[in-house]
């Protein structure tokens, strides 16, 4: 969160330049800030895998609500087939 500030604020800013950052006692460089900056919140990144989790269990169902589906409209076509020889 800090460092998407810091690049947000050095954009506006032309004299205000990140050239390393200490983060638990490693030092880091103007690349590796870049990509630290860029990586998702911790929220946004919770909603990025819930979303990914439950895309099977969404295509599951909407698989299962298809049959009945498909059923129904054979039984309709077959009603209508009949209604027209009639």
């Amino acid at each position: 969160m800090l460092l998407r500030v810091l690049k947000d604020f050095a954009k506006g800013n032309d004299k205000f330049e990140i050239k390393a950052l200490s983060i638990g006692g490693k030092l880091l460089g103007a690349d590796q800030i870049d990509a630290l900056a860029s990586l998702p919140t911790y929220d946004q990144a919770v909603a990025m895998l819930m979303s990914v989790m439950l895309a099977p269990v969404t295509k599951l169902a909407r698989t299962f609500n298809e049959v009945p589906a498909k059923v129904t409209r054979a039984v309709a076509a077959v009603r209508d087939q009949k209604k027209e020889a009639a």
